[in-house]
């Protein structure tokens, strides 16, 4: 699958709108999505763990000029995070081919701290899911 760095999935703390004006400011929210096959886990930032009945909330985003930077800024990438292709489902059912953010192996799972959760269930609420469905939430 061909890395096309356009169409952002964003999960956990990029999921709030907010926070993501602030690293991307010239993109532009699209829809909600979710990707099957994986499920949020804190190794204390969020982070996607494989899981064959899981189903990972998210948001697709169109990045803008600039914002690809910012965002492998953010992320440590290729350091901390790298990027990688995914195949999410849109709320009407449509596959769509994105790029979202993976942390590599080696992190063990750490609880995130306060402000990070509130910032991820800000995210949650922002595009309409339940922040129940959150790890521990």
């Amino acid at each position: 699958m061909e890395l096309d760095t356009s169409l952002y999935f964003a999960y956990g703390a990029n999921m709030n709108r907010s926070h993501m004006a602030l690293w991307c400011p010239n993109s532009t929210p699209l829809e909600p999505a979710v990707l099957p096959g994986f499920r949020l886990t804190f190794r204390f930032w969020g982070d996607l763990q494989e899981h064959r009945s899981g189903q990972t909330p998210g948001a697709l985003y169109r990045l803008g000029p600039g914002d690809l930077k910012w965002l492998d800024q953010y992320e440590d990438c290729p350091r901390l995070f790298e990027r990688r292709m995914v195949r999410v489902r849109a709320q009407d059912g449509r596959e769509i081919a994105a790029m979202t953010y993976q942390m590599r192996g080696g992190h063990p799972f750490a609880p995130p701290d306060k402000e990070y959760v509130a910032i991820v269930r800000q995210g949650y609420i922002d595009w309409g899911y339940d922040p129940k469905l959150l790890p521990g939430g």
